[in-house]
Formats: C-alpha cells, structure tokens, sequence
C-alpha cells in the first residue's frame, strides 16, 4: 500500500511517494470496499499493487483512490518476469473518491508512475453531487413499463447483430439518434475485464460511446458501445441500471423504501428477457449472498454475461460475439 503526494496541485503535478507498507492480503473485487480504511487527502492518491481475484482468478492488480478535486490521467509502465525493460499499459483515468482498478492477466513484477497530467474541462460532467433532475417532471412517459419495452426491443436487435456478425458503429448511433438519447459518452479510453469480455483476438478498441436511459422514478441506465478502433466494428454492448437518485420523486420516503423491491423486479425481468432471446443459461452462480452471476451462448456464439449485489442496486449486463 502506498500513497502518492502532490505538493501543490493546482500549478503543478509533481509527485513524490511518501508511504510505501507491504500488502500481504489478495485483493478481492468483490470486497473493494473494504480495501482502504481511510480517504486519501485533497493532494493525495492512495493505491494498492497485489495479487488480486476476479471470480475464480488470481493475477496482478492496481487500485487506485484519487483525493484530488481534478480528474486525472496518467502513464503506468510495467515490467513482467525475465524482461529487462519496462513497457507501457494502459490505465484508466482518476476521479475523486472513484475507485480505479487495473488488472492484468499475466506476471508483473513491478510498476512504475509517469506523468500525472488533468483531463479537460469537458470530462467534468462526471460528478457526484447531488441535485434534482427535471427529467421525470418534463417527461412522466419515460417510466419502467416504457424503458422495459424499448430495452427488449433493442436488445432483439443486438442480438440479431452480433448473430449476422455484421454489427456497426453507424447503426447503433443511427438508433440512438432516432430515439432522441442522451450522449454521456466519457471521452476517453476505458476497458472491459477479461472476466467480462476476454478479447481472445485482441481487438484494439476507440473511445467507448455512452448513451442514458431514464425510468422514472426508480432507474437510471447507461447503454455502452464498445468498437473496434480500426473497423467500428462493435464487439460488445453492456447495459447498466443504477438508482436514480437525482430524481425528484427519489426524494419520496416511499419511493426510497420501495427502491430494493424494484431492483429485484428489475433483475428477474432482465434474466427473463434474455432467457427467451438467448435460451437458459449455461453458469448461475451465486458467491455467498453477495453476488449472483449468470451467463448465456446461443447457438450463434453470442453471449450475454449479467451480475449483480444483494446490497447495492446496480445491475450489468454485456453481450457480445467474438
């Protein structure tokens, strides 16, 4: 464990290393909440390098936790086993009090940090803070029955994408516009886990595309288009619902109180969509009575990987073809 200090900040991101401990303990993905008993100062960013495990695997993982009030990006090399040079990886960018997780498949001996630099102004809509939406007042038709049924009938379509394998960037974007969605596409470069999506061929992947559905009152959701750089081929689409909490019927203590109720709801639909599109599953795990996973594979190659946690209203769903 180790914290890295910026002297100041705002006129120059110079860093030094003020503390280094050894972290004996293998880092569990789904216990990340655990892994740092205290936040890391405004001219701070506290991390850990360990072994790590995501789902059944164990292998070299960076946590990082950004005190910093600018979002940052930065450059990481690394070096692996019997190599004598140091290479560079990608990274993730920093936001404040966000955890940032890189992991890697293979060996690595050690690492090293290189310039520290902040992203543009334009990345700043990426925030925490808490204020009411209008969404819901402006649109009362923008409800669950209303996102349920687009979500089945867009999700018919990937589907039937990815088994043509011929599923393009243009497309997507094509039905985005057409349906009026909201771009929250972050910027810049940000991966998938190999849990996730394993990327057996090694695609080189562009910029993720990030659209926003509303499900008044209870959901927010975020539709993810991950393409190849070269081709905008898109490989995998991931679907997102979290807790609307911006909306102004979120402040309700009925709707807060219903709030759980609704994400199992939510859940069993999902499962039940894809279920009739894809077929039953091939894995159903449940970790504890913590997490739940399950996965599927047509007879197509197309996959569909969804999880989520008992005690936190978030549900992930990719599908993709390789």
């Amino acid at each position: 464990m180790f914290i890295i200090q910026f002297n100041d900040p705002e006129s120059s991101l110079d860093y030094e290393i003020v503390s280094q401990k050894p972290f004996d303990d293998i880092i569990d993905s789904s216990k990340m909440n655990d892994i740092f008993k205290e936040k890391p100062g405004q001219n701070q960013i506290i991390g850990v390098f360990s072994n790590g495990k995501f789902e059944s695997n164990v292998s070299p993982m960076l946590v990082l936790l950004s005190g910093l009030d600018n979002h940052l990006e930065y450059d990481l090399k690394i070096k692996v086993p019997n190599k004598k040079k140091f290479v560079k990886t990608s990274t993730v960018a920093l936001f404040k009090n966000v955890k940032s997780i890189e992991h890697w498949p293979y060996p690595i001996e050690e690492i090293v940090f290189g310039d520290f630099r902040k992203l543009a102004a334009v990345n700043k809509s990426f925030t925490f803070e808490e204020k009411i939406d209008s969404t819901c007042i402006n649109n009362p038709m923008k409800n669950i029955k209303a996102g349920e049924r687009e979500f089945k009938s867009h999700l018919e379509t990937v589907i039937d994408k990815f088994s043509q394998k011929e599923f393009m960037l243009d497309t997507a974007l094509t039905y985005e516009q057409s349906i009026g969605a909201e771009d929250k596409s972050l910027g810049h470069y940000w991966s998938l886990s190999e849990g996730i999506y394993p990327n057996e061929k090694g695609f080189k992947f562009g910029d993720p595309i990030s659209y926003r559905r509303i499900e008044c009152p209870y959901f927010e959701a975020r539709i993810n288009y991950f393409f190849t750089k070269e081709k905008k081929e898109i490989k995998v689409v991931s679907f997102n619902w979290e807790t609307f909490k911006e909306s102004n019927f979120g402040r309700s203590d009925e709707i807060k109180d219903d709030v759980n109720r609704k994400f199992d709801e939510k859940f069993e639909f999902v499962i039940n969509t894809v279920t009739s599109l894809l077929g039953p599953p091939i894995e159903n795990i449940a970790e504890g009575t913590r997490r739940k996973l399950m996965r599927w594979k047509n007879n197509n190659g197309v996959n569909a990987y969804i999880f989520n946690f008992d005690d936190y209203n978030e549900i992930n769903l990719y599908i993709y073809n390789e």
